[in-house]
């Protein structure tokens, strides 16, 4: 089994702002969390996204209801990050098939909030965003389960999402980690059942 990868054009509000590159499902998701993420789309926006022979268009149709707060204190215990440590292998099917896609989940006292999948690393965060924002999705309390490495970007696109703690299976770069300090964002990597690697705001970590 190999992944799938396709090239489409993202067009929002009648112009094209990208070409993308990326898995064939829900494209509509993934447009409207890379716009999000990119800041062209604002809070408070409502956006429709549909499907064209170019590729996805967006556009912004009215106004939405924000939430009032995108991020208050959290902490999570060193038991609660472990279990989230196959987690992500519990909900991948395409991954053991093709071992081909990184993968990401918004996490909250055990409770799945969001789960994408893609080509790319990158894709995954934007995913996320779409459907954080279609869904009006309170992240403030959750964790980002991720599968990939953590450069600079990755952890700018976590802090976006309003999360405060992202635990990755694999490892930061040293951008990364300057990257999720600067942002106030607890960083775990090396995620397993039983350890885990801490390197940026270990205070929201509880060990009992």
């Amino acid at each position: 089994m190999i992944s799938d990868e396709i090239a489409w054009e993202l067009w929002l509000n009648d112009r094209c702002v990208s070409h993308m590159t990326s898995s064939p499902h829900e494209l509509d998701v993934l447009a409207v969390g890379y716009c999000r993420q990119q800041g062209l789309i604002k809070d408070g926006q409502a956006v429709r996204a549909f499907y064209e022979n170019r590729g996805v268009s967006v556009a912004v149709v009215g106004i939405k209801p924000t939430l009032a707060s995108k991020r208050r204190p959290m902490t999570v215990t060193a038991e609660r990050l472990c279990s989230y440590g196959t987690l992500l292998d519990e909900l991948s099917a395409a991954h053991h098939m093709t071992h081909g896609v990184h993968e990401g989940a918004l996490v909250q006292d055990g409770v799945v909030l969001a789960y994408a999948e893609d080509v790319s690393r990158y894709n995954v965060l934007d995913r996320l965003a779409g459907e954080v924002y279609l869904r009006n999705i309170d992240t403030s309390q959750a964790v980002l389960v991720f599968s990939g490495r953590v450069p600079q970007q990755v952890a700018e696109k976590a802090s976006a999402l309003g999360v405060s703690c992202i635990a990755s299976r694999a490892m930061a770069t040293s951008a990364g980690i300057e990257a999720a300090a600067r942002l106030g964002l607890t960083l775990v990597c090396a995620l397993r059942s039983d350890s885990f690697r801490v390197f940026a705001h270990e205070e929201r970590i509880l060990v009992k």
